[in-house]
């Protein structure tokens, strides 16, 4: 698996478990507001990574 692909599925675990504890306690809670704190990092990566790999590929096309 491409370090993409274990991120993608970080973040869909990430996302259940928030849910699942917001629905058993509430969105405010701070362990939710741990867990989506955790999440936006995640969502950070993935965009730093997908805006890295954007600028690779649009130069490729460039230099070909």
């Amino acid at each position: 698996m491409t370090s993409q692909q274990l991120l993608t599925l970080a973040i869909e675990a990430k996302r259940s478990e928030l849910y699942l504890q917001a629905d058993r306690s509430s969105f405010t809670s701070p362990h939710v507001l741990k867990l989506s704190h955790e999440l936006d990092l995640l969502l950070v990566e993935y965009t730093r990574i997908m805006q890295t790999y954007a600028v690779g590929s649009s130069n490729e096309q460039l230099l070909t």
